[in-house]
């Protein structure tokens, strides 16, 4: 480096340094450079690919400015172009000289001599000097928006780490000074149809009939009505709703940003992200808020309180009071049968076709008589081919007692002595098989096991000469002086109930039903026994068998299998339950989905 390029930055640092701290001193350095150098203009021009910027300049140039003189300006030497100066027709020069920024970016020194010449490897140091200036400028710039992203970020995580609303409120009012040299920043809450200040920088409490608090108050309703965000009245104010949309018509919160000049758009860009996740914070207290009982408590009693509600309130306390102190009898409605304590039902014994039926609908029958009779060619046809196996094996035994007696047949004596034993084997076995067949045979003439009466509907149509299947159901027998029973199906949402009751009660369950045919006429009877498994019942639905005894008198006319309606009596509850059972069920049963 030169002397003289030496001598000019310890002469611009000293007076930057000394005369104005404040000043940059890219400037200073310029105004020393034209006076030492006997300069006529000095100008610093940003170069890209696609556009030249100036940067800065000092004195006075006379040439007109060209971006295509300027990009073209060479790196590491220096052009000259010849220029007229306007104030006499003397020619000067005009230098260029250009260093490496960084990337695409170059920087050019556009100078123009004075009185005297420069030297030209000067103009090239000069250009490295300015640039190296200009790097450290572009860095420091970096690292200072750096840092404010840095500090804005952690100020929103600051937000985002409350759920009460007055902290995020006051993190907003006090914290976000620090980042955009605000002088105040006040959050205001929405209070019906005014507004209310909650947090201001420096200010724990705010005095809410303050000047400054009724002063920001007007600013927010300015700009509410306006339905726009708005700098106010004042210049350096700025006020945004904490909504998300930001439409001031939903919006519950909003900032107010005094800064006492005029916001760049830089800086509004990064209040406008500050206040949007301030708007998501407050939003999630909200929502908090107005999920907790107690928020849920406080608005019923602020409604209960208004005028003409505090009426309907109490009686809504006294509705509620009622369903649930005063209790009632639980009756669980199920349906039934009535049906003879003694029935039998008659099965199909084997494979086969009915020969012969001897009973009808409603016939009364004695104890083993005759119902009806099956025919099955099958077991017939075995039943013959084994007795004519068991004639022919008797033959051969007899004949073989008869060799046995004769004197010359001494030497075959121990043949048809094992011959004799294997025979007997077969007679015995085939003895037990017609057994056997002879038995299933009688089973097809089908007699009644009780005394009764018979149920089933057109048998002769429906069995005559019809073919069945061993365990095919027939028909029925009921003996109707045996006594009656409720047949009952209680349904599995509705067991639990009848099984608690039984639980707590050592006497039998009350039971009440009607006939579907006498629906008017209400009986009373004892449970009596509740099935130990769930069936599906014949409309498909799986349910209890429960039985209850039922009196004998006034039941002479009545037929097997009519339907009934009754009701088991399962101990007291509250009124509000026995009213809204299906409705509190259903509410249980839907609550975990």
């Amino acid at each position: 480096m030169s002397e003289l390029l030496e001598s000019i930055l310890q002469s611009a640092g000293t007076r930057h340094s000394l005369e104005a701290a404040h000043q940059e001193f890219l400037f200073l350095l310029m105004q020393q450079c034209s006076d030492d150098l006997r300069l006529t203009g000095i100008a610093l021009w940003n170069v890209s690919r696609s556009q030249v910027t100036l940067i800065s300049e000092f004195g006075s140039n006379t040439h007109e400015a060209s971006d295509e003189a300027v990009s073209s300006a060479p790196t590491g030497s220096v052009r000259i172009d010849s220029i007229n100066r306007s104030s006499s027709a003397v020619v000067g020069r005009r230098l260029l000289s250009a260093a490496n920024l960084a990337g695409d970016f170059r920087l050019v020194l556009d100078v123009t001599e004075g009185e005297s010449a420069v030297d030209k490897d000067l103009v090239v140091q000069l250009a490295d000097v300015f640039a190296d200036l200009q790097r450290r400028r572009i860095l420091e710039r970096h690292l200072r928006v750096a840092e404010s992203d840095r500090s804005l970020n952690a100020l929103i995580a600051q937000l985002h780490a409350s759920l009460d609303s007055e902290d995020v409120a006051n993190i907003l009012a006090t914290d976000s000074t620090a980042i955009f040299e605000f002088h105040r920043v006040a959050v205001a809450a929405r209070s019906g149809r005014h507004w209310r200040v909650i947090a201001t920088t420096g200010v724990s409490e705010p005095n809410l009939r303050s000047d400054a608090s009724r002063q920001i108050c007007n600013w927010i309703e300015d700009a509410a009505a306006a339905s726009i965000e708005s700098s106010a009245a004042n210049s350096g104010v700025l006020v945004v709703p904490l909504q998300e949309s930001k439409n001031w018509e939903v919006a519950q919160w909003a900032a107010v940003f005094e800064a006492g000049t005029d916001v760049n758009s830089s800086v509004k860009a990064q209040v406008d992200r500050l206040c949007h996740h301030a708007a998501l914070a407050l939003n999630n207290c909200d929502t908090l808020s107005h999920s907790s009982v107690s928020h849920q408590l406080t608005r019923f009693i602020r409604s209960a309180s208004r005028p003409g509600k505090l009426a309907v309130a109490a009686i809504a306390l006294i509705a509620l009071a009622f369903l649930t102190l005063w209790k009632s009898e639980l009756q669980i409605e199920v349906y039934g049968e009535l049906t003879p304590r003694e029935r039998a039902f008659v099965f199909a014994p084997d494979d086969g076709t009915v020969t012969d039926i001897f009973v009808d609908d409603g016939l009364d029958v004695a104890k083993t008589q005759v119902l009806c009779v099956l025919a099955n060619e099958d077991l017939e046809v075995k039943l013959e081919s084994t007795n004519g196996e068991l004639a022919a094996v008797a033959a051969r035994l007899a004949a073989i007692d008869a060799l046995r007696g004769d004197r010359d047949s001494g030497n075959n004596l121990a043949l048809m002595s094992a011959e004799r034993t294997e025979l007997q084997e077969k007679v015995a076995s085939l003895r037990q098989q017609a057994s056997i067949l002879t038995e299933r045979l009688e089973q097809l003439t089908v007699k009644s096991r009780i005394e009764g009466r018979i149920h089933g509907d057109r048998l002769r149509q429906l069995l005559f000469r019809r073919p069945v299947q061993r365990g095919q159901f027939l028909f029925e027998v009921a003996n109707r002086k045996s006594g009656w029973q409720l047949d009952l199906r209680i349904p599995e949402a509705d067991v639990r109930h009848v099984l608690n009751a039984m639980q707590d009660s050592v006497e039998p369950l009350p039971v009440t039903f009607a006939l579907e045919t006498s629906p008017g006429s209400f009986r009373s009877t004892l449970l009596e026994s509740l099935g130990s498994s769930t069936d599906v019942d014949s409309t498909g639905r799986l349910s209890t068998l429960a039985v209850a005894g039922v009196e004998d008198d006034g039941y002479a006319n009545q037929r097997p299998g009519a339907g009934v309606v009754a009701y088991l009596h399962c101990g007291p509850r509250s009124i509000g339950f026995v009213w809204f059972r299906k409705i509190i069920e259903f509410v249980q049963r839907h609550t975990l989905l």
